[in-house]
């Protein structure tokens, strides 16, 4: 076995409710979060002892030690106590800074496939340990489609899966920065409350209200760091009739359906009326190897 390659999903916040700020600075969470199947490829092979090389579709992605999969294999090989080498390509379809974890997943898969190829048999849960210290989103693509995430994202609770709904992915090209919005978040005067995790997954069976109970505790912060991202969700409800919810701290936003048609729909008027890349995509991925 000399190359392998699996597909590296995408994941959307449906709920995400900000606790306060832990000692150390980070923002304590609780998410409900579940894979979706727009997805990136990593193939990995066998490259010289020591070396490593990174190849990837998108030119605006940095091939250097900045990149998290090329920080994943440095981070497996350490663990292992081993020196391999590695040939990583990304085949990227997630666009960066939405808000998606797209180059968390692509370092958790990165750690799975090298885990395999290197024959290094470290377990699963090590391997989330591991991105757990690349960034907060890793740890979360070792489980799935559903998950709950506390603390920055380390404390991963699996959920048995969420109804098989689509999602009119809004994928604006804006980017928030994640540190700003949290910032923006800190000076808020008032914090709106928010209904249970129970509440919202005892909604799940109908999908309207499932959404009537989704929320995201970032999107007023995110509005002021980016007016547009605010001007484009108050134009997209104008124009269908239907609210979005925003993801992580940005920018991408989504709208839940109970089948592929009416999504599409969404789509085309929410895309043409409001000039946005809107995709369909479905809530269940599956889990990764």
């Amino acid at each position: 076995m000399d190359t392998i390659a699996a597909n590296s999903p995408a994941k959307i916040n449906l709920t995400l409710r900000v606790c306060g700020r832990q000692p150390n600075g980070y923002h304590d969470l609780e998410s409900l979060v579940a894979q979706i199947s727009l997805c990136d490829t990593v193939t990995v092979a066998r490259h010289e002892d020591g070396c490593y090389a990174l190849e990837c579709d998108d030119p605006a992605l940095p091939r250097d030690g900045s990149n998290l999969v090329l920080q994943a294999a440095k981070a497996l090989n350490k663990a292992a106590g081993t020196n391999h080498g590695a040939e990583i390509t990304l085949t990227k379809r997630i666009p960066a800074g939405a808000g998606l974890g797209g180059g968390s997943s692509n370092a958790a898969t990165t750690l799975k496939l090298l885990n395999d190829l290197w024959d290094t048999r470290l377990p699963s849960a090590e391997l989330a340990q591991l991105g757990a210290a690349l960034g907060s989103d890793v740890p979360l693509f070792f489980h799935g489609p559903a998950c709950v995430i506390r603390g920055r994202g380390e404390r991963v609770e699996p959920l048995p899966p969420l109804p098989a709904y689509w999602a009119a992915l809004v994928l604006p090209p804006l980017h928030c920065a994640t540190p700003a919005v949290y910032q923006a978040w800190d000076q808020l005067a008032d914090h709106a409350s928010r209904p249970s995790l129970t509440k919202v997954l005892a909604a799940g069976h109908t999908v309207d209200a499932f959404m009537d109970c989704l929320f995201n505790d970032l999107e007023e912060a995110a509005f002021r760091v980016v007016p547009e991202l605010g001007a484009l969700q108050r134009g997209i409800q104008e124009a269908t009739g239907l609210a979005v919810r925003l993801t992580g701290s940005g920018a991408g936003m989504f709208r839940l359906f109970d089948e592929p048609r009416a999504a599409a729909r969404f789509a085309l008027r929410a895309g043409t009326e409001c000039g946005v890349r809107v995709d369909v995509v479905s809530l269940q991925a599956q889990s990764q190897p």
